[in-house]
């Protein structure tokens, strides 16, 4: 593995085949001032073997602006690329604020207490209204300036601002404070931090930030404004109380596997409703026939826009697909074995499948079967964006434990596939079959079913473990050492 770093983009490249290695690029190595900056997934695809420049790639399969997952906190996502969508961005012309305004208190007609946050430009600027929920953990916040906002305290420029015609909601952000950001690379067991350039065994990234209420952010950057006023741009991360910390452990294996653990604790009485862990857009059509999408484990379903089965590979093309659907657990195809992964299916012109894709959830921690489906309403909302968007727990969630994985991996059939990750010393083999098929794979000790459809058949001899069937899913295990 050969890991790059450069400006805001750390790289990863492994190997894929003989013929091509796979570079996988995140965003967030640095922070920015006005918006969230986590780790992010930016691009991914294939680079011929003998190639030098690794930033330019061949085969390109995905370019993304936002997988990193938020939670969902008080009816609202927060944390990844998001904040709460309460801020009011107002246009005003000649408005005469400097940032020595900053944390000024102003009242509009309505009587609500507004705190300037930001001088966007010239002719805009930031508020967000006083917390008008019934407490400091059950917040809500008035989305609307009405007519125009009369000084109250704290500012330099105390003229009134006139009211706007032009008025837009936007996100409070930074919504998250940011405790670690580091990359680092184990070569022969020794751990090192990347700076530039580095070749290694496998790699991890380490994320942890706090999530801020956004009820306690403007009262403590009006508390801690200077005398005369702030004399650069504050950064709103370093205001406010915490109440949830994420931690987030990405470990890039040398197979090009990701694998991500991802930790949630709940710090104050706040509403911690849903958590992801995961999600990621649409990939691209590289090779002409289309991406086709399973999601193992599921039923067919009805939606508004007419029927749906995704228990086999289903085009996401342009053309009829559910706006926003819930998979829930009638849509199961066992209530006692909640849905965790989804496969994508890269198609050419000739309709053979060339590359597969997978993200889902390993059954361990509170990933596991028995603790999910006590904590799940709804598996995955299948939505018009062709965005995947899984639900790993959602109901009153305190803390949440769990390891994703993305994967590409190469397919050796049509209508059949399987893939595996590694976690320390132990293989998950998933096997999945949409036509009568068989698959082989090389295991090592202690091979055990996990699951499978009761058409699925298998045998382990010589060191191969064999399953065949038309229609259903199997997942083993086996010991690496």
């Amino acid at each position: 593995m050969n890991i790059f770093i450069s400006k805001n983009t750390v790289l990863f490249r492994t190997q894929f085949s003989e013929k091509y290695d796979l570079v996988q690029k995140f965003r967030g190595v640095q922070t920015a001032l006005t918006y969230n900056s986590p780790f992010d997934f930016a691009e991914a695809g294939l680079i011929r073997r003998d190639k030098w420049d690794c930033w330019h790639t061949d085969v390109p399969f995905a370019i993304s602006t936002d997988e990193a997952a938020p939670c969902r906190v008080n009816k609202e996502q927060m944390g990844g690329n998001h904040g709460r969508n309460d801020a009011v961005l107002i246009r005003v012309e000649n408005h005469g604020k400097t940032i020595a305004d900053i944390g000024s208190l102003w009242k509009d007609e309505s009587g609500t207490v507004f705190t300037l946050l930001r001088i966007v430009s010239d002719e805009h600027l930031m508020f967000i209204s006083e917390n008008v929920g019934p407490s400091e953990d059950n917040y809500k916040f008035v989305r609307e300036i009405s007519g125009s906002l009369s000084y109250l305290s704290d500012g330099e420029n105390t003229s009134p601002i006139p009211p706007s015609d032009e008025q837009s909601v936007t996100y409070l952000a930074p919504a998250v404070r940011y405790m670690k950001k580091q990359v680092f690379a184990f070569k022969d067991g020794t751990k090192k931090l990347v700076v530039t350039h580095i070749e290694c065994d496998y790699a991890q990234i380490l994320e942890e930030y706090e999530i801020i209420n956004p009820a306690t952010v403007a009262p403590a950057l009006n508390a801690a404004r200077p005398s005369g006023g702030f004399s650069r741009t504050p950064n709103l991360a370093d205001f406010g109380k915490p109440m949830i910390l994420y931690s987030m452990i990405y470990h890039i294996l040398a197979d090009g596997t990701v694998l991500c653990e991802f930790n949630y604790n709940k710090l104050t009485n706040v509403h911690f409703e849903t958590c992801m862990g995961a999600m990621y857009q649409e990939k691209l059509d590289v090779y002409g026939g289309g991406i086709w999408r399973c999601l193992p484990k599921t039923l067919p379903f009805t939606a508004e826009e007419g029927n749906f089965d995704f228990s086999v590979p289903t085009s996401i093309a342009p053309g009829n697909f559910p706006k926003s659907f819930r998979v829930t657990k009638e849509y199961w195809e066992n209530p006692e074995l909640p849905p965790d992964r989804v496969v994508d299916y890269f198609r050419d012109n000739d309709e053979h499948d060339r590359l597969g894709f997978a993200c889902g959830y390993l059954p361990v921690y509170d990933g596991k079967p028995e603790k999910r489906r006590e904590n799940l309403t709804y598996s995955t909302n299948v939505y018009r964006t062709r965005k995947y968007y899984p639900i790993f727990m959602n109901g009153e969630l305190d803390t949440v434990h769990g390891i994703m994985y993305k994967k590409y991996f190469t397919l050796n059939t049509d209508r059949a596939s399987v893939y595996t990750i590694q976690l320390e010393n132990k293989t998950y083999v998933y096997m999945d079959f949409f036509d009568n098929n068989v698959l082989n794979v090389p295991v090592k000790n202690n091979v055990t079913l996990f699951e499978k459809s009761p058409d699925v058949k298998y045998k382990v001899e010589n060191g191969i473990l064999t399953a065949e069937s038309k229609h259903g899913y199997a997942v083993f295990t086996f010991e690496n050492n």
